[in-house]
């Protein structure tokens, strides 16, 4: 319950959330949820949000096989309640995608992956390799382009406008929360894809590879949306990694 008083950024992160600010980066469909944070009061908003982000974690869990403690006594956890993040939502998704393909629901594989696009820098290259193992790739095409075409009746040919937005990320490379190696090496960094792609493991750890190679690799990848990799079955030393900012007062970023 401490965490539902949220940091004062969420009160502006909530405002641009339901004006549909210009400094938010999200694919147009992504504002059908924002939308649903104008219903009720922003305190109650807060709430239900953080409900909804500890099931989505709770589900992938179960559906990833990873351990509960090391998503729920993260700091990356502690962080996605505090400020009111999304994150959960795109994790939860990526589970509800990879639940279906397991189970050959294509069309449901659709929906899962549709809602994890709303934040692509943390799920693209999940995205795409789930839908390329699925047995019947055209089917669960048809929820994303339903929900594409209604974005595009709506808001018009909106594409062109947010590619634009989405390469204008040099402010948020420079923030202390990001992960990324991209910083200090630059689109150097993009010559390891080959070797994660190659790489001769079980789907289940292939999984693992790509989430942790879109985290070294993209420019900007935020310390909450690490909950990805947690929720999966990685060893306790990522676990551990992943609580350095804890030391931050003492030692910098």
């Amino acid at each position: 319950m401490i965490f539902f008083a949220p940091h004062p950024d969420w009160h502006g992160d909530l405002d641009a959330f339901r004006n549909f600010s210009d400094s938010l980066w999200h694919p147009y469909w992504a504002r059908w949820i924002f939308q649903a944070l104008n219903i009720l009061s922003e305190q109650t908003t807060f709430i239900l949000l953080s409900l909804v982000s500890i099931a989505m974690l709770y589900f992938a869990i179960r559906v990833f096989e990873g351990r509960h403690w090391m998503v729920f006594t993260s700091f990356a956890f502690a962080w996605t309640l505090y400020y009111g993040q999304i994150d959960s939502l795109v994790v939860g998704g990526l589970a509800f995608a990879w639940w279906a393909l397991k189970r050959d629901r294509p069309i449901l594989m659709g929906g899962g992956l549709i809602l994890a696009s709303i934040k692509p820098q943390l799920s693209l290259p999940l995205i795409l390799i789930i839908w390329w193992w699925s047995p019947n790739k055209l089917k669960s095409l048809v929820i994303p382009l339903i929900v594409f075409l209604i974005s595009l009746a709506q808001w018009g040919f909106w594409v062109q406008e947010w590619l634009q937005k989405i390469t204008e990320t040099d402010m948020l490379v420079s923030l202390s929360r990001n992960l990324s190696l991209w910083p200090l090496t630059g689109p150097v960094i993009l010559l390891i894809w080959p070797l994660i792609l190659w790489l001769p493991l079980p789907q289940e750890k292939k999984l693992i590879a790509i989430a942790a190679g879109t985290a070294m690799t993209f420019p900007y990848f935020p310390l909450p949306s690490s909950i990805l990799f947690l929720a999966m079955p990685v060893p306790a030393w990522i676990y551990a990694l992943l609580q350095f900012p804890f030391l931050a007062p003492l030692i910098g970023y």
